[in-house]
């Protein structure tokens, strides 16, 4: 087992069956289907990959064990779209999982009127990440395209299985203590709650009912930024983002979460599962310096943690804290940049249409979901529903977009001279 898979594992057995893992992926097709070779298709990618037939169960000595089922065990259903194809695509993506019996990726087809199909997947977070899905879009399209017009798919080779890279992590979980120690250092003293002012009190549950909200405004402003201060635009947003939650918080030690892709070998590349790690990124606000003073400080410590990516995030709280439960108290804000690969499905004879479906669970306070387009940021802000309301969270996303414009007026301004006025609404 890798230590994404038991993470996950062990949310699952905390939160109750929380949809907060459950990942959709869904098409509006529109066009001549083939449903026999979108069978095939699917069939030959779960035959490739063993981790999209794996189920969870704990054997006789007690071990959590991971097993891999035949390929007939995930099977594409297919039935009619009826009056409403949102409700039963939202109620697919609802449903919950199994994990000791499976299958782990859910695969539908909904017939809708003649030549309109929707093609909708979800798959626990036990058995991939964002990388992985764009691995999936990509070899279904191959195949499809290889099985309608009769040819041969050119599929990337797989040297290895995921299976292989779980073994080969716990191999090395002995030479990691230097990074482990980086870790301990780092994060000492590190404040244990985000403490964001919330809208209601905080309740105990192990489902956490989240919702989101979506904005879009220029990407200029945080592309200059970068290419002014010799950062990532990543490291920009982080600065941003920690300049918002401290001021919401009223603190200058600011933790957050963000994912690292956990593919540093390239044979990974091809390969389906989980791979994703966590990493902690802390910034220090003291000071009131200035964005670039504070650019240089995000700078730094997101090189370290590179540096230092490969210890577990499990084992990091583990020798930074007591962890209650699954939610560690370490993380409670989290960023994504979303800069994985992500083709298109292009099916032949078919024009393919994103559907936007989520799930009513999220995993953290606050998340922030960064996807750069090609004029604009979309930014999509998942928060918990039971802490904070929809105008606290839009102003909170408003404000986030406001740094990046005023910042780049100036990146000698100090942080208590940045406003947060919004731009123009582009959505």
């Amino acid at each position: 087992m890798s230590p994404a898979e038991e993470r996950f594992w062990m949310a699952y057995m905390f939160e109750d069956q929380s949809s907060a893992y459950h990942i959709p992926i869904t098409f509006r097709l529109t066009g001549h289907l083939d449903v026999a070779a979108l069978e095939g298709a699917l069939s030959t990618v779960l035959t490739r990959h063993d981790i999209l037939r794996t189920r969870y169960l704990i054997d006789a000595d007690g071990e959590l064990t991971a097993v891999v089922d035949d390929p007939r065990s995930c099977e594409l259903v297919v039935v009619p779209a009826g009056d409403d194809p949102q409700a039963l695509l939202d109620a697919a993506t609802e449903a919950p999982f199994d994990l000791e019996t499976g299958p782990l990726l859910r695969p539908l087809l909904l017939r809708a009127a003649t030549g309109e199909h929707y093609l909708h997947f979800t798959v626990h977070h036990i058995v991939t990440d964002g990388w992985s899905i764009g691995n999936l879009i990509n070899e279904l399209t191959l195949v499809y395209n290889a099985r309608v017009s009769g040819g041969q798919p050119d599929l990337p080779e797989l040297t290895m299985q995921y299976r292989d890279h779980a073994l080969q992590q716990r191999a090395r979980a002995g030479e990691l203590a230097g990074e482990v120690a980086f870790w301990r250092q780092a994060l000492s003293g590190a404040p244990r709650e985000l403490g964001l002012r919330t809208d209601h009190p905080r309740r105990s549950h192990v489902k956490v009912p989240g919702r989101s909200v979506m904005i879009t405004f220029p990407k200029q402003a945080a592309l200059d930024i970068a290419r002014r201060s010799k950062s990532t635009v990543f490291m920009v947003l982080l600065a941003a983002y920690s300049v918002v939650l401290g001021r919401r918080a009223g603190h200058t030690d600011v933790v957050v979460g963000t994912p690292i892709a956990g593919r540093r070998d390239p044979v990974t590349e091809p390969l389906m599962g989980c791979f994703i790690n966590t990493l902690v990124m802390r910034t220090d606000l003291s000071g009131d310096p200035t964005f670039k003073e504070l650019l240089l400080r995000v700078r730094q410590w997101t090189l370290q943690a590179y540096e230092n990516q490969d210890v577990p995030f499990e084992q990091i709280v583990d020798a930074v804290i007591e962890r209650t439960g699954t939610r560690s108290t370490l993380i409670q804000a989290w960023l994504a940049l979303q800069n994985f690969p992500d083709p298109a499905l292009d099916l032949v004879g078919l024009d393919a249409e994103d559907v936007y479906v989520t799930t009513p669970a999220t995993k953290f306070d606050v998340t922030f979901y960064v996807d750069e387009l090609d004029d604009v940021m979309e930014l999509e802000v998942e928060y918990d529903s039971s802490l904070f309301d929809e105008g606290t969270i839009r102003d909170l996303a408003d404000e986030f977009a406001g740094i990046l414009t005023t910042a780049v007026r100036g990146l000698d301004q100090r942080l208590s001279e940045l406003t947060s006025s919004r731009p123009r609404a582009l959505s």
